[in-house]
């Protein structure tokens, strides 16, 4: 379905399209062991789902992190915890990453993408604003393409289609943002 966008207006149009959930951004771990491991099966998808939590998990469990590889081992398990739609889990593993780490901000857009598959959108919101800052130009693409799902859920098409841009701008490549930009029509408002 195409949309018209007004430049300068607000429209109050209806999406009947399904948005599909925006994709992740991994957090590599300095080092060897078992977070670098964890990292490595999030990344690169070697290994089954099952063993890649399992790895994770020992992770966790058994290795003396740094805080911030901890922080990256929450996130990359997180990660794995989404990709099964098990969003509450992975929000658990994100706040946790937060809470050794505030200024990870690839956990924040992590964050933003499990609170929108709970459907709590407006503080999907909120964690998207932060974590588009993140230096990591994945997490930046991603953050930016999973804010413009989150404000089309808000109804704030303008907003979506800006953010779209905005994820094409910062990787040309990324052709899920193309794929939304797509659905709309921009032309000029009148009078």
């Amino acid at each position: 379905m195409k949309m018209r966008l007004f430049t300068g207006a607000c429209l109050a149009l209806a999406i009947t399209a399904t948005a599909t959930p925006g994709s992740q951004a991994a957090v590599s771990v300095i080092g060897g062991g078992l977070a670098s491991d964890c990292y490595q099966a999030v990344e690169f998808r070697r290994v089954s789902p099952q063993k890649s939590l399992e790895i994770c998990n020992m992770a966790l469990s058994y290795e003396s992190l740094s805080r911030r590889n901890r922080a990256a081992t929450y996130v990359n398990r997180g990660i794995l915890q989404m990709r099964e739609a098990r969003y509450d889990r992975a929000l658990t593993d994100f706040e946790r990453s937060l809470g050794l780490e505030p200024a990870l901000l690839e956990a924040k857009v992590n964050l933003g993408a499990a609170l929108y598959n709970l459907g709590r959108f407006e503080e999907a919101l909120a964690a998207l604003n932060e974590g588009i800052g993140a230096e990591d130009l994945n997490a930046r693409v991603t953050g930016f393409y999973n804010r413009g799902l989150t404000h089309e859920r808000l109804g704030n098409l303008q907003a979506a289609y800006w953010d779209y841009r905005a994820a094409l701008e910062t990787n040309p490549a990324f052709t899920e943002a193309a794929r939304q930009l797509e659905r709309f029509t921009v032309v000029e408002r009148q009078g």
